[in-house]
Formats: structure tokens, C-alpha cells, sequence
């Protein structure tokens, strides 16, 4: 009797374990240093590690996932999770194709595509255009007609035919670039750059995974930002680009309209308290509600001012904001999630923080890249200080949203 007990509590405790094992997610990706590469493990065995990998790993691990990466050909990637052989498949664009089998993810990486190119002669369609075959960057060019001129198996293949003149100018990942620069000691250092575009690439899950496990998406979402972090960093260049559009559109901006005039007419809480419970119903409501108070903000001549301004530039201003000395909302070009800004980097970085009586600096804040996900875009937001006629603590600050890929490809455009 003590014996079949025994047994009983060892094949329970045995079963509960089992069924406590973490569940695993298996995919593919395919070879793209330093997003995604074959790396050696701690058992000897081979991993996937690099930025791209370890992001969606960090996803899926928050979500009570662990995950299963191997390297193959997109091909067969495909083939693959057209089977259900796997669970997904990343990091590729969005693809009209996969969208009918799987399910997609907000983006798991953001790349910078530029044109590289060893002379001065101006981008156009008519060069010699070289790129990696099977990568993002090919199906890119031929979904946009572009002339390929040579497909190779890799990026060092690429920067071999610029130094052989074979081809004028190569489509490829800034950060693969950088990684080239690093490894070999024949590239030419002043070559030359046409920004093309950011490149959000995604996960494919398979549709019998998100039926089976309906929550996941949804949790593997909420957990790429934190995930992501420190991987959605402007370069030096983008920084001064960027700082040179901004500081355009806010002279612009100001040129037009009277901002002291703006913040005046805007609304003015008599407590901070006051400006919290406002600030709880704004953000309970927003964005399937508007707020009382945000109706009548919108209604302002001075936010009407805004929202013409900002359809003025399609594409490049996403939101305009003005704010008071309070942190409070004095204008603004459309609903925003909420309506306390003072506790933000920027509002503080340009006041010198909430309530601060320091002068203000008078610089630029540039926000890091963030996905917009209502919006489906990566955007940064600009702001600076709002002076006061007598030169004391300033009188808020002016928030400009940009569309990042639009921002820069303005700035090529100048």
C-alpha cells in the first residue's frame, strides 16, 4: 500500500512538472548580421544570436515563452510555415503573400536602408544597382521597379564590385555597412549615402499557432517596446539631420503664428491636483473618446492654427502640441493620449523639469524612435522652449511630431 502511494505521488509530481516545462516557440529567420547570425552555444551547439534575435527571444520569454531559432533560406522559411512545420517566421517585410497564411506582429526591428555609392554623382534610377539576393532589400526594389543589375550572395560581395566598379552604387542595412567597415580594411571610408528608408521588419506567426494561443500576439506586442530598447537610436548623422529640419519648421511655425498669444487663450488649472484628476479622465477616454476639455482645446483658433499647419506637410508633421509652464495642454493639432506632458523628457528637458523656476536652455530635444502603433510608423518628436518677453523662466514649449522616414527624406530633398 505504501509502495502503490509511492508511485502515485512520483507519476503526479512527474505530470506537474511536465506540464510546468515552459512552452517553446519554433522559428526561422535567416542569416543578416548583426540582427540575426549563427552563434556558438554554451553546450557547444549552435544558437541564433544578434539584436533582431534577442528581441524576439526577450518578447516571447516575457510572455512565459521560451523560443527555438534556427537559419534558413527565406524559401523554405516560407515553405515551412505554409505547412505549420513551425510557428513563425521573422524578420522579413510585410508580404502580401504571408499576410493570407499568418499572422503579423508589430515590428521586431528597424532597419536604415541607404544607397552606398563611392562617387559624387546624384542618385537615379538609371545606375547600377547592386543588392543581396533573396534579402528584404531585393523584394524591396523589385515591388518598386527598380532596375536590379547584379544579385550576389552577400554584403562584402557588394562592396567588392563598387571597388571594381562594377556597379554604381549598393542597396543594403546601415548597420551591415558599419559592421563591413569594421571587419574589412578595404572599404573605401568616403562612400557615399541616398537615404531610402527605415525598414520595419516583422514576425509571421502561423494561423493554427494564434488560434492555439489567442492571448500571445497581443502579450509579444506590449513587450517589444521594452524588448527594443536602446535599438531605436538615431545616429549622429540622422541627430543632425533632424536638427536641421526641426529648427527650419520652428522658425516656420513661429513666423506664422503668435505662440505667446496661443498659450494665453489655452486652458490654465489653478492646482496641480486639479491637473492630475483632469489628466486621469483624459487618458480613460482617449483615443475612443474625446474629453470635454479636449473638445473644447481642439475648438481653440490657436489648435485649428496647428491642425492646418500640420496638413501642410503630409507625411513629415504627425502632431503638434503647445504647452504651457504648467506641463498642461495649451493647443494641440488632434487629440493626444494625455493631457499632462510636464512629467516627459520632452517638456523637462527643454523647462529644466516641472515647476522648475531654472531658465530655459533654449535647445532641441529629440525624443528616441518610437512605433506609433495606431498609426503603423516610427516617429521622434522635437521640442523646444518658448521664451518670455522679459528673458525669465520660459513660458512652455512647443512639441513638433515627425514621421522619421519623411523627416529624413525631406532633409535629402533640401
Amino acid at each position: 500500500m505504501t509502495l502503490r502511494l509511492a508511485l502515485g505521488l512520483t507519476t503526479a509530481l512527474v505530470y506537474s512538472v511536465c506540464q510546468a516545462q515552459t512552452p517553446t516557440l519554433k522559428l526561422l529567420t535567416f542569416e543578416s548580421p548583426p540582427y540575426q547570425m549563427a552563434g556558438p552555444g554554451a553546450d557547444g551547439s549552435s544558437l541564433v544570436v544578434g539584436e533582431t534575435a534577442n528581441t524576439v527571444a526577450c518578447a516571447a520569454n516575457r510572455g512565459g515563452w521560451a523560443t527555438r531559432i534556427r537559419i534558413a533560406p527565406q524559401n523554405r522559411a516560407i515553405h515551412s510555415l505554409e505547412r505549420k512545420m513551425i510557428d513563425g517566421y521573422f524578420a522579413i517585410d510585410p508580404s502580401s503573400e504571408l499576410d493570407t497564411i499568418a499572422k503579423r506582429s508589430d515590428p521586431v526591428a528597424l532597419e536604415k536602408w541607404y544607397f552606398f555609392s563611392r562617387d559624387n554623382r546624384p542618385f537615379s534610377r538609371d545606375l547600377r544597382i547592386g543588392v543581396v539576393s533573396g534579402s528584404n532589400e531585393e523584394a524591396w526594389l523589385e515591388a518598386n521597379d527598380y532596375r536590379i543589375f547584379l544579385s550576389v550572395s552577400s554584403p562584402a560581395q557588394l562592396i567588392a564590385l563598387l571597388k571594381r566598379d562594377r556597379i554604381d552604387t549598393a542597396l543594403m542595412d546601415e548597420r551591415v555597412m558599419d559592421r563591413l567597415r569594421q571587419t574589412n580594411d578595404f572599404i573605401d571610408p568616403q562612400l557615399n549615402t541616398h537615404f531610402v528608408r527605415y525598414a520595419p521588419l516583422y514576425l509571421y506567426l502561423s494561423e493554427t499557432f494564434t488560434s492555439d494561443h489567442p492571448e500571445f500576439l497581443g502579450t509579444f506586442n506590449r513587450a517589444l517596446t521594452k524588448c527594443m530598447a536602446g535599438q531605436l537610436a538615431l545616429s549622429d548623422e540622422e541627430e543632425r539631420r533632424i536638427t536641421k529640419l526641426s529648427e527650419r519648421l520652428f522658425r516656420e511655425l513661429n513666423s506664422i503664428l503668435d505662440i505667446h498669444q496661443i498659450i494665453e487663450a489655452g486652458p490654465r488649472q489653478e492646482s496641480f491636483t486639479d491637473v492630475m484628476t483632469i489628466d486621469s479622465q483624459w487618458q480613460a477616454l482617449s483615443p475612443f473618446q474625446t474629453p470635454d476639455l479636449a473638445e473644447e482645446i481642439l475648438a481653440l483658433p490657436g489648435s485649428r492654427a496647428l491642425h492646418a499647419w500640420q496638413q501642410s506637410h503630409p507625411g513629415l508633421i504627425t502632431e503638434v502640441m503647445v504647452v504651457n509652464d504648467m506641463g498642461t495642454l495649451a493647443a494641440i493639432s488632434q487629440l493626444t493620449s494625455d493631457y499632462w506632458q510636464g512629467d516627459e523628457p520632452k517638456f523637462q528637458e527643454v523647462m529644466g523639469g516641472a515647476g522648475s523656476s531654472a531658465p530655459a536652455e533654449q535647445s532641441l530635444f529629440i525624443s528616441p524612435i518610437r512605433y506609433d502603433t495606431s498609426a503603423a510608423r516610427f516617429q521622434v518628436t522635437v521640442s523646444t522652449a518658448v521664451p518670455s518677453a522679459n528673458g525669465e523662466k520660459a513660458e512652455g514649449v512647443i512639441v513638433i511630431g515627425l514621421g522619421i522616414e519623411d523627416a529624413l527624406s525631406e532633409y535629402e530633398r533640401q
